[in-house]
């Protein structure tokens, strides 16, 4: 499979909120007090910074013929 024959970008936001999810639930399992409850804002914010920066990147030029 060749991703560069795809014309639509890869995006980075499902990887990154599977990190930042494994993270918080870390977080919760150590640091007592500290639960999913009041951390689960930040998946939002994790959701929709690489969001923004997929929207802001140019589109890639169309691929030519392949020979």
């Amino acid at each position: 499979m060749e991703f560069a024959s795809n014309p639509r970008r890869c995006s980075i936001t499902g990887p990154v909120v599977l990190i930042t999810l494994g993270l918080i639930l870390l977080v919760d399992q150590i640091v007592p007090g500290w639960g999913f409850g009041r951390t689960w804002p930040s998946l939002l914010v994790v959701i929709g910074v690489p969001k923004l920066v997929d929207v802001a990147q140019p589109p890639r030029p169309p691929e030519g013929p392949r020979v």
